[in-house]
């Protein structure tokens, strides 16, 4: 009797988890039209919907082909992923890319290539988000006005591991890895690990272990 109720539970979920996941590409790529993101072919999300607070004034979104968002219901960095775009704003993601319960905000012009794999947790801001003048902190209405914003570029093929921060201005080279935890405040070269707080040079991609 064990055996036939658990089949019927296997059966019952697995149909429930085809008809979630059909509604959640419908749902995400409905948004997706909605808000006017252009995307190719296959971009897909998983076990539910992003959180896309694009602004109807943002400059340019795109995500190509085969771009997927992994997406969580827990409390810890395994969250939702989230995009953030604000008005002028450029976000382009390349074909074959994909991050697990990421926050993308782009307040200035964010461009991801091809084949980038984001781990969870991970964060890539644009923006110092407040003022480094204290005065200005004081006015909450006026503070993000005058706060530094610089373009962020990830070249193809570009790992970087869970629980990590990208800060404005910087540059990750084509096949580098950046190591889980780590706040990348400085250009990374092509071809080489980093790691740590803030994130410094390990090694050459092609060095032995």
């Amino acid at each position: 009797m064990k055996k036939i109720i658990y089949f019927i539970w296997r059966g019952c979920r697995l149909v429930i988890i085809k008809s979630l996941d059909k509604y959640y590409q419908l749902s995400f790529h409905l948004q997706l039209y909605l808000i006017g993101v252009e995307h190719g072919t296959h971009t897909r999300t998983y076990n539910a919907c992003p959180a896309l607070l694009i602004s109807r004034f943002a400059k340019k979104v795109k995500f190509g082909d085969h771009v997927t968002f992994n997406n969580y219901f827990n409390t810890s960095w395994y969250t939702k992923c989230k995009i953030v775009v604000k008005p002028n704003a450029e976000l382009t993601i390349g074909n074959y890319s994909g991050m697990n319960g990421s926050l993308i905000y782009c307040c200035n012009s964010i461009s991801i290539g091809e084949h980038v794999d984001i781990g969870g947790g991970t964060r890539i801001y644009d923006t110092n988000f407040h003022s480094l003048n204290y005065l200005e902190r004081r006015n909450t209405k006026t503070d993000g006005r005058n706060a530094s914003s610089k373009p962020i570029i990830i070249e193809d093929d570009v790992f970087i591991g869970t629980n990590c921060i990208i800060g404005k201005g910087i540059t990750i080279g084509a096949r580098s890895v950046i190591a889980a935890g780590s706040v990348v405040v400085k250009n990374v070269p092509a071809d080489e690990i980093w790691g740590g707080n803030p994130a410094k040079f390990i090694k050459k991609i092609n060095e032995n272990n």
